[in-house]
């Protein structure tokens, strides 16, 4: 993907950033926003606060007159525009829909965009073809943006992982209720350990620094880490599964996988020991 095409679609990351957290704010007016309308294309209960966020986002997209493909959590896979497309868009409109509905400020939008050659391109896709990456939090207006091989930033400033080894010295995120491993050696070594709900805006913490580890021993999906893999290894970060694979799953709705994202490779494998 050339300068001139990243450059245009960094520049509309933000426009549908800001159309889907409108859409958020007038769905707190709907009485049945926190009500489930059916159960979306990824096999999950969407809410009505999701629809709200994900018709906002194709809106946009329909409106600049690009074909792409887009993969959405409720809607599924979908093509816009009539000629062959240019990118796959991935997109979780709404990050955190249970802390949305609560207000609970760690909620927002992920989305993480690859090149294609045309339609049929989309299954050879996998996570090392993202190119562009983009996730806000929408309560502290936090935007981070990632470009393969180029930069991560926070609003605007260059952002990097921290220099932390050791577990015992980790500040760590995971789904307790998900796990159907051991934990106990995790949770009596780790220095700390925050959980808050809102998986792609958690992931951009390991980026900055602010966590060192976040593990997903079950089965996470693909969609909700395709934009801030990126994020974090663009800041140098480092990223496998529990088997020490590196990550390189192919970009699909139903795919999943689990997950350790660290820092460096040294933590990574002493959390691993420790599984």
């Amino acid at each position: 993907m050339n300068y001139e095409k990243i450059s245009y679609w960094l520049d509309l990351c933000p426009q549908i950033s800001d159309k889907v957290e409108k859409a958020i704010e007038i769905a707190r007016q709907d009485p049945h926003v926190t009500s489930i309308t059916k159960i979306g294309a990824d096999g999950t209960p969407t809410h009505k606060i999701d629809e709200y966020a994900e018709n906002a986002a194709i809106e946009v997209l329909e409106s600049t007159g690009k074909s792409l493909i887009l993969i959405s959590e409720e809607i599924g896979t979908i093509k816009i525009g009539s000629d062959e497309s240019e990118i796959v868009l991935i997109m979780d409109p709404l990050d955190g829909t249970t802390n949305a509905m609560k207000n609970i400020p760690c909620y927002g939008i992920s989305i993480a965009i690859a090149p294609l050659k045309n339609d049929t391109d989309l299954e050879n896709i996998t996570l090392d073809d993202i190119t562009i990456a983009f996730v806000k939090n929408f309560p502290m207006n936090d935007t981070y943006m990632a470009v393969k091989g180029e930069y991560a930033t926070k609003n605007g400033k260059a952002i990097s992982v921290s220099n932390t080894e050791r577990a015992k010295d980790s500040t760590l995120s995971t789904y307790l209720y998900r796990s159907k491993r051991n934990m106990d050696k995790i949770y009596s070594t780790v220095r700390r350990m925050r959980i808050m709900g809102a998986i792609a805006i958690e992931m951009c913490y390991v980026a900055e620094g602010i966590y060192d580890v976040f593990l997903d021993t079950e089965a996470v999906r693909v969609l909700d880490i395709v934009a801030s893999q990126l994020i974090i290894k663009e800041a140098g970060g480092y990223i496998a599964d529990i088997y020490s694979n590196e990550l390189s799953s192919q970009i699909d709705l139903l795919e999943k996988t689990t997950i350790v994202a660290t820092p460096n490779k040294k933590l990574q494998e002493d959390v691993i020991k420790l599984l």
